[in-house]
């Protein structure tokens, strides 16, 4: 910036012999006469005469600069924050200013007109560039520039008639904003191949699935055509010729092996009933007459027919009639004889699983323990036979895992999963959408069913507690309304499980300490235990629903 720009000089000082040649040099300027009494008069360039000189009247004339001037300069040592006053602009501004009231500027006494104009100039960049983020230069330039489009007078006498202003970030500010530049560049860049690579693995997943549906559509064609073979040696050997008919010899070599096979079974078998019989006459099991009236005169050594003995009509008992059912910790008290059996009785059962997002430390286990049950169940098909098993998960919502049906080797083990949030309230309602048609089918079907039975097994206290009431008093209000028992894992409140349950002994809770496996196994032989006396007792004539809690399980009623 040049130093200073002086715009008043004294007329009075200037030698008489050197006035033309100042006037020569000062030709755009304007002369104001400070009177003795201080008045200002603008214009008066006649020299006082030598009596007002002596007496006092002549005053000063002082000469104001009212031309045009043009500076440039560079605003870098005034810092211009921009709006996060992190960062900083940089400006170059080109100015023309004059004198529009020589008058004012001799009442201010104005030395330098330099200060006044850069300092007005400098405050209104610095105001602007405020508003503007640091890459927002060229707005904060347009706005400076548009207050700048007409003359602007200043209170000194000075008139600004042309200021343009170049803004732009400092040094560092330009590193951040190549910085930023780069960052969304490499963010755009990497959307772009986000969404590329998202279209060729979705393209793949598409193949994938075109391909998945031809084989299974192929594997259900296959399974169509061989769904009436048979599956015995014959029909195995006779499909693997259709797949391979290049295979015959192969085909042929299996059957005379499979031959063999049974030839020999049939050989050692005979041999071992052979062996048994003899040792049986040797340890006089049997006494010749008995041999000779039993087996109808055949010889000695020949293999007895297994069947009833002769004169007992068929499908009369052969033994002792079926024993009482055992209670838990008891014995057998010997043949039942309060009540015949009931034939075509049985009793609809719900396991109702928690498996919401806090059951899922106890998921693997409650998934044992259903292939437990399955196990149990189908290793005693009279038990299977009297009880009707469902199994349903609830979160917030109901999720049926395996429709109310007679459990056997072909069922499928149902499979939980954990996710979502524990509503009590989708437990009773889910049980109140299956339960009534359920019971009406197993009716129509002929027979007597019993009062159905629910296992719930919750994992920790309901998100729903002003819902589930409502629920659970909907189901236990319907004509159908089944006896619940209760069991709480993990931190499962007592109180809740109390009112879940029919009846207080038919809540249970688990300790918290206890290890989430060991929880879980003790819920699966309190459920395996009640099934299987439950069918007994049915098969008994007398369904009681008899619950004991095995140790380690807590009734809730000694919890709360």
């Amino acid at each position: 910036m040049t130093p200073t720009l002086p715009l008043i000089t004294s007329v009075d000082s200037v030698p008489n012999d050197q006035h033309k040649e100042w006037w020569d040099r000062h030709r755009n300027v304007a002369i104001v006469h400070i009177a003795a009494d201080g008045r200002l008069t603008v214009g008066t360039g006649a020299t006082p005469s030598f009596w007002a000189k002596v007496l006092g009247k002549a005053g000063t004339r002082l000469a104001v600069d009212v031309g045009d001037h043009r500076r440039q300069a560079a605003v870098r040592s005034t810092p211009l924050p921009c709006s996060d006053q992190a960062h900083r602009f940089e400006a170059t501004v080109d100015i023309g200013f004059r004198v529009h009231d020589p008058e004012q500027v001799v009442r201010r006494s104005i030395p330098d007109a330099l200060p006044i104009i850069y300092g007005h100039v400098i405050h209104l960049i610095r105001t602007t560039a405020r508003r503007f983020a640091i890459d927002e230069a060229d707005r904060a330039e347009e706005e400076v520039n548009k207050a700048f489009q007409q003359p602007v007078q200043l209170p000194e006498g000075l008139t600004i008639y042309l200021c343009r202003v170049h803004i732009e970030p400092d040094e560092d500010a330009r590193q951040y904003i190549k910085a930023l530049a780069r960052a969304r560049r490499d963010r755009a860049l990497g959307q772009r191949a986000h969404e590329k690579r998202v279209a060729e693995v979705s393209s793949d997943e598409a193949v994938e699935d075109l391909r998945l549906t031809g084989e299974l559509e192929r594997e259900k064609r296959r399974g169509a055509a061989l769904a009436g073979m048979s599956w015995d040696i014959e029909g195995l050997i006779r499909q693997h010729l259709v797949k391979h008919p290049e295979d015959t010899e192969r085909a042929l070599q299996l059957r005379l092996e499979w031959e063999s096979t049974q030839a020999a079974r049939w050989e050692l078998g005979t041999e071992r009933n052979d062996q048994m019989f003899k040792f049986l006459v040797e340890k006089d099991f049997f006494r010749a007459p008995d041999l000779m009236s039993g087996f109808g005169g055949q010889a000695l050594g020949a293999v007895p027919a297994y069947g009833p003995p002769a004169g007992l009509p068929q499908g009369a008992p052969t033994g002792p009639g079926p024993t009482a059912p055992v209670m838990w910790g008891g014995v057998a008290a010997g043949p039942a004889q309060s009540a015949p059996p009931a034939a075509g009785a049985t009793t609809p059962v719900y396991v109702v699983l928690d498996s919401s997002q806090s059951a899922a430390p106890f998921t693997a286990g409650l998934n044992d323990a259903l292939r437990s049950l399955h196990t149990a169940l189908t290793q005693s098909p009279d038990v299977s036979a009297a009880l009707r098993l469902s199994v349903l998960g609830f979160a917030e919502h109901p999720d049926m895992r395996l429709p109310l049906t007679q459990i056997g080797w072909g069922t499928d083990v149902p499979h939980l999963s954990a996710g979502g949030g524990l509503h009590l309230a989708a437990a009773f309602d889910g049980l109140l959408d299956v339960l009534p048609g359920d019971v009406d089918r197993l009716k129509q079907g002929g027979g007597r069913v019993n009062r159905p039975v629910v296992f719930l097994v919750t994992t920790a206290p309901p998100q729903d507690s002003t819902r589930w009431p409502e629920a659970r008093q909907a189901l236990v209000a319907h004509r159908y309304a089944p006896n619940v028992v209760a069991c709480g894992l993990g931190t499962a409140e007592a109180r809740g499980v109390l009112r879940t349950a029919s009846s207080p002994e038919l809540a249970f809770v688990t300790d918290p300490a206890v290890p989430a496996a060991d929880q879980v196994a003790l819920v699966s032989v309190l459920i395996q235990n009640t099934l299987l006396h439950l069918g007994r007792s049915v098969l008994a004539g007398h369904p009681d629903l008899v619950v004991e809690c095995p140790k380690g399980l807590l009734p809730a009623t000694a919890a709360e």
